[in-house]
């Protein structure tokens, strides 16, 4: 049963058009390459009231442009801790002591298959040791905000900012295309709120990360989805888990709509994709580079420096029990699969609630968890208006804790006024991801039983 929707169209869509949502990631891309130095990653000093955070984030970016260099050298990953960290005068002293070797591994927390998407901004660099020891093995924030000294150090950090705007490009592509897949909608209905995507946390994150891409791999598989293509929607999926973990949570439920016979189809496809995956990565790196990474994200212990919920709205003692999240978040599937999803409206639903209460259940807080939720929140805000106003509201509020307050505020801001804040903003969070989950799990109840659906 297909339950009937509470308003024809996206107004937001109407009102401005596709063609300027499209051309929000562009602009934004421009700000940020504008606000870039051109000499090396941090942004520009002159900037006024550092108003560049606004829109950029070299730390992260500098993350990830060290990882695709380490892997462009052709080092192994598998490093089981991040190297300490560093600021830029430890980055000076380490590029002043004598030279030393490179580490056996280097560290990579995300799984290898994001290898040759941060190797993208290396294609034309030089074959060999483009950037030494010191930097290789740094921790990334210091890297982003040193200044070279000299014409050597200068050539090492063009390599990396040379990754970084072409990695902004990319990220920027991938965005239109996730917008692209979410306007033809997964099915016939009205069209999606594609203006989520452009709201500030959503670009930010998109831009400034690389979570767009997984999302964009998901989104295609739940097109294939709703267009009856069961074999290439699993591969979807799949390209999507082989970036990021977190699809994996969706394959119980799909499964469970599917039935047997596509499911089959479903499973296959995905198979072969994650198979050739962990074949290919297992092949050119070998079995401990390709497993180290998702072991450290399996096995990362409760940041209780991170601003998670534990310990403002959940205990701490669960945030130390693996086992009892574990049971919280399977008993959460479980009640996902008691009864069939009548429609994909069901399955995105129930999707929707299992990946709210895994985020609410994290050890860490990663704000780009909010353009995980595109491919879910942006088709269901179109037949529920709360959909759109809580996904819009948990954007602002995700995007005012990082950048506005870790970056601008942190720093501007007395102790006693800036923790309170950061403590009122993880009970914002918290109560948004709560009232998203409870939302879903209320609409997808009264959806199976046959009950009104009223805005």
């Amino acid at each position: 049963m297909t339950p009937p929707y509470d308003r024809p169209a996206d107004p937001t869509i109407r009102r401005w058009g596709r063609p300027a949502l499209f051309l929000v990631p562009v602009a934004w891309a421009a700000a940020l390459l504008a606000v870039m130095r051109p000499d090396i990653i941090r942004g520009r000093d002159e900037v006024p009231f550092e108003l560049k955070w606004l829109v950029y984030d070299e730390s992260d970016l500098a993350a990830l442009a060290l990882r695709g260099a380490n892997a462009h050298m052709g080092r192994l990953p598998g490093l089981p801790a991040e190297p300490e960290w560093a600021d830029p005068p430890d980055v000076a002293a380490r590029l002043d002591h004598p030279p030393r070797d490179y580490t056996d591994r280097y560290y990579l927390e995300y799984p290898t298959a994001t290898v040759p998407l941060f190797r993208l901004g290396y294609l034309f660099a030089p074959a060999g040791p483009i950037v030494p020891p010191a930097v290789a093995d740094a921790q990334h924030f210091g890297v982003a905000f040193f200044e070279p000294r000299n014409d050597a150090e200068r050539a090492i950090w063009g390599h990396l900012r040379r990754a970084v705007r072409v990695h902004v490009l990319l990220m920027a592509a991938a965005l239109i295309g996730l917008m692209a897949v979410l306007a033809r909608g997964y099915s016939d209905g009205p069209r999606p709120a594609v203006w989520l995507c452009v709201l500030p946390g959503a670009v930010f994150f998109s831009l400034n990360r690389f979570d767009v891409v997984p999302a964009l791999a998901t989104a295609v598989g739940f097109l294939c989805l709703g267009r009856g293509r069961p074999g290439w929607s699993g591969a979807f999926f799949a390209v999507g888990a082989l970036l990021k973990l977190y699809p994996v949570l969706f394959a119980p439920v799909i499964l469970r709509y599917l039935g047997f016979a596509n499911g089959a189809r479903w499973l296959t496809g995905a198979a072969a994709v994650g198979l050739a995956g962990v074949g290919l990565s297992t092949a050119f790196l070998g079995w401990e580079p390709t497993v180290g990474p998702v072991l450290v994200q399996l096995s990362r212990p409760l940041e209780e420096r991170s601003w998670t919920l534990y310990g403002t709205l959940l205990p701490t003692a669960l945030g130390h029990s693996g086992w009892g999240r574990l049971a919280i978040l399977g008993a959460v599937v479980l009640a996902a699969l008691v009864t069939r999803p009548t429609d994909l409206a069901g399955v995105l639903r129930r999707c929707g609630l299992v990946l709210a209460v895994f985020v609410m259940l994290a050890v860490f807080w990663s704000p780009q968890w909010v353009v995980w939720f595109l491919p879910l929140t942006v088709p269901l805000a179109a037949q529920r208006r709360w959909v759109g106003w809580a996904a819009a509201a948990l954007d602002l509020a995700n995007y005012f804790s990082f950048p506005v307050l870790f970056w601008i505020l942190w720093s501007r801001l007395d102790e006693s006024a800036a923790r309170p804040l950061a403590s009122v903003m993880i009970v914002v969070r918290g109560g948004l991801w709560l009232w998203l989950a409870v939302g879903l799990a209320r609409d997808e109840w009264r959806a199976t039983r046959g009950g009104r659906w009223a805005s």
